[in-house]
């Protein structure tokens, strides 16, 4: 037997920094709608939940998820705790894995930065890939008319995890012979993704482990990629649960 990881991407349901972003929706609406997400995942019986936040975070969610399971704690408007903790307890799970990592972004050049720089040097590739930015963002603010579960079954369909991949290859084509001007930031970006896979193959102890990964969209095609290369467990589509 094959221990077995799912990896759930996500739109992220409280405030975030990332370019691609879905219009909050109404606080009654996304706790009921947080728990159709939960109930359909549940189906997965995962044996440990990880999601998208810094191992050096773990201490103080676990906190919160042990008040949570207290009833002593109203759920931050997050995927970690509207989804990520009523799952871990009704999976019979005791803590929350965190298994991101930010490092040292700020030694690369910033993203904004990268796209400022095509728009004066390289206008045809900036209109490329503001234009696939555009067509996400507006598929993604298609989601604020859907439900939550509606919505991530989008995100995880395959086509939108090869489309959003695809921003971060035109990226590395920026800047002319050996200026490649995002190569910085991309370096960031891959080993990051390359320390979320680490941390979550650590926490395959088990044949029999089932570990679920809540995270950001637009890391599903790296982290399945590196997880399917290393041969350790099979990679279950989450649009076999989210339905």
């Amino acid at each position: 037997m094959s221990p077995e990881v799912m990896i759930v991407g996500v739109y992220h349901l409280g405030d975030t920094p990332d370019l691609i972003k879905v219009e909050s929706k109404d606080d009654n609406d996304i706790k009921q709608q947080a728990m159709e997400v939960v109930d359909a995942l549940s189906r997965f019986n995962p044996t440990k939940v990880a999601v998208e936040a810094v191992c050096e975070d773990q201490p103080r969610i676990n906190e919160r998820y042990q008040k949570y399971q207290l009833d002593d704690s109203n759920p931050l408007k997050n995927e970690i705790d509207m989804i990520g903790f009523p799952l871990a307890e009704k999976s019979g799970i005791s803590e929350i894995s965190c298994v991101d990592w930010m490092g040292d972004e700020d030694d690369s050049t910033p993203l904004n930065d990268i796209l400022h720089y095509a728009k004066e040097n390289e206008p045809e590739r900036y209109q490329k890939i503001m234009t696939t930015l555009e067509s996400l963002q507006l598929e993604f603010e298609e989601f604020s008319g859907l439900s939550i579960l509606e919505g991530y079954k989008r995100i995880n369909e395959a086509e939108t995890i090869k489309w959003g991949h695809q921003i971060y290859m035109e990226l590395a084509m920026i800047g002319e012979k050996k200026d490649y001007y995002a190569t910085s930031w991309l370096t960031w970006w891959y080993k990051r993704n390359l320390i979320i896979y680490s941390n979550v193959r650590r926490l395959i102890s088990s044949s029999e482990d089932r570990v679920l990964l809540l995270i950001g969209g637009g890391h599903v095609h790296l982290v399945k990629q590196f997880l399917e290369e290393s041969g350790v467990c099979t990679v279950v589509e989450a649009n076999e649960y989210l339905k």
